[in-house]
């Protein structure tokens, strides 16, 4: 087999490598998006352990407050708000108390007068306790 008269040597290496180099910068973009990720990633990682180091800050602060008498309501009542674990979200109880009661309250008892019988409660079934009251309660510790 020839080599075709129409095409020399230099331009089927020109050609050669323009397709090289159309391909290379796949490559210098996946190498800088892995970069990207990986900044991205100890970024992440280094807010991760401030949050955790002004968590434990303000769980001790907390704790101080009500080791000097201040209860959980008196603290609540001036918008200041218990330590979260950081990584977890406030329950939908704890929401449904910042943002306002989304559904009317229950009455103890009331479940087996309007529930389906084939209705099932999972927290049922773990707790044979009534359902009660999920608001905070005032601290019963003497004030000093």
């Amino acid at each position: 087999m020839s080599v075709s008269p129409a095409v020399d040597k230099d331009t089927a290496i020109a050609r050669a490598r323009a397709a090289i180099e159309n391909r290379t910068k796949y490559i210098e973009s996946l190498f800088d998006a892995a970069q990207a990720s990986a900044d991205a990633r100890e970024k992440v990682a280094d807010a991760t352990r401030a949050a955790e180091r002004a968590n434990a800050e303000h769980a001790a602060a907390y704790k101080e407050a009500i080791d000097a008498g201040w209860t959980v309501a008196e603290l609540t009542g001036s918008g200041l708000t218990a330590p979260t674990p950081v990584g977890k979200k406030a329950s939908k109880a704890s929401a449904k108390r910042a943002t306002g009661r989304g559904t009317p309250r229950r009455r103890v008892g009331a479940e087996n007068t309007t529930a389906a019988p084939d209705r099932h409660h999972d927290d049922d079934a773990s707790s044979p306790a009534p359902d009660v009251s999920t608001e905070p309660q005032p601290s019963t510790a003497p004030a000093h």
